[in-house]
């Protein structure tokens, strides 16, 4: 009997340890994080419209990186440099900035983009000291109802009222609003997170952070049929691009429980069980149980065959990937069916020029001609039949009418 009442006062003993140390942990309130500030930055982008005057546009943006360490990476949305990247970058006139302040600015370079996720990856020529980096984490489904803070630089925020302004990061704009959705866009796979938090031109790109301070997406855009409802790409999207092109980031981790109370928690646990030990184990060797064997280790698959991609060699694109997510792309110059889209007057290139698509069961590219003026040819030069697919293995290539507009057709880890 004396033996139960030990024991029970040992577990009594560690599970008050335990609720004390996790109590510790559990914030009284959640609270929009200030330090979010010091890891964001207004962007502008410029690029010569068809008479050569530069015309400018505004976003935001923030920086990632190892924690503790100078950021030099910039994440914002692919839309608020869409036009540096299709007629500046081209034409070799575009201009990309960062502004710490008023007078404070420093040019910003892209490294990569996504298109069809509308995320972008900038860099600055070397680290900087003046932000730091923000912490990712991946939306979790049962996050929904959870409150939000979109950050950034609207530009109403500053005409309405002629607000004076630095573009410092006491001039970004906070909304408060909570998670409505998590959605998937058709067509393009890309993962949205869909909120209540206001946004306008000049968000987009910003953190949409939720209350530990942790970028859990990338604030993207307004409904046209309610405007109560905006979108933002998940985080996991600009996780998918980092990792792909080896881009250092921080994650938040443990819920924001420091480790070290973690440790505590798991120190109760342990006196807990050493107790009972004590206590309830005999005075002689128990006799050694038999070693169980180990356990074989899985060799990893060799089929692993990556995500099909369209990469776009052609000047106005740079490099751009399209993934294709078990649709057919069409690729052209109207932005309407296409979703890799030439510029118009683009050489070679009809309205809807042709179709690829990935038999995942072959493990083949289908390319087909959509009976295109100019042609979709072979690298060889062999030129594809109209509305005849044809069958390409990876790493083959197409082009549309003249050899600037290649496309590579690749696997993508």
């Amino acid at each position: 009997m004396k033996r139960f009442r030990k024991i029970a006062a040992a577990v009594k003993t560690g599970a008050l340890v335990l609720l004390m140390t996790l109590a510790m942990a559990v914030p009284a309130f959640a609270a929009f994080d200030q330090s979010v500030l010091d890891g964001v930055v207004l962007l502008y982008s410029g690029a010569p419209d068809s008479s050569g005057t530069m015309q400018y546009w505004r976003g935001t943006g923030f920086f990632v990186g190892e924690e503790g360490q100078n950021p030099e990476y910039i994440i914002t949305n692919c839309h608020v440099i869409e036009d540096y990247i299709l007629a500046g970058e081209a034409l070799g006139g575009g201009e990309l900035y960062v502004m710490f302040d008023e007078n404070d600015q420093q040019e910003a370079y892209l490294v990569v983009y996504d298109a069809a996720k509308d995320v972008a990856v900038l860099k600055l020529a070397e680290p900087t000291d003046k932000r730091v980096p923000l912490r990712l984490r991946a939306p979790e489904e049962d996050s929904l109802g959870s409150e939000v803070y979109a950050v950034g630089y609207p530009l109403a925020a500053d005409v309405t009222v002629q607000a004076v302004t630095s573009a410092s990061q006491g001039d970004a704009t906070v909304t408060t609003g909570s998670i409505g959705r998590f959605l998937t866009e058709s067509g393009t796979g890309r993962e949205l997170i869909q909120t209540d938090a206001a946004l306008s031109g000049g968000n987009s790109g910003g953190p949409l952070i939720d209350g530990d301070g942790a970028v859990i997406g990338i604030s993207t855009a307004g409904s046209k049929l309610d405007q109560n409802l905006f979108y933002a790409v998940s985080s996991s999207e600009v996780k998918f691009l980092l990792d792909r092109n080896n881009i250092p980031y921080s994650l938040y981790e443990a819920e924001g429980i420091p480790a070290a109370l973690y440790a505590g928690a798991g120190a109760a646990v342990i006196v807990v069980i050493v107790v009972l030990v004590v206590v309830m184990g005999k005075k002689k060797k128990a006799a050694a149980a038999p070693e169980a064997p180990a356990s074989p280790v899985q060799e990893e698959t060799a089929d692993k065959k990556g995500s099909p991609v369209l990469r776009s060699m052609a000047p106005q694109h740079g490099g751009m990937v399209v993934q294709l997510h078990h649709q057919p792309v069409q690729i052209g110059r109207d932005p309407a069916t296409c979703r890799l889209v030439f510029q118009d007057g683009t050489p070679g290139v009809s309205s809807r020029h042709c179709q690829v698509y990935f038999d995942e069961q072959e493990q083949m590219f289908i390319v087909t001609d959509l009976n295109s003026t100019y042609g979709t040819f072979l690298m060889n030069g062999q030129r594809i039949a109209p509305n005849t697919p044809v069958k390409l293995p990876p790493n083959s290539s197409i082009y549309l009418g003249e050899a600037d507009n290649t496309i590579y057709l690749e696997m993508e880890a």
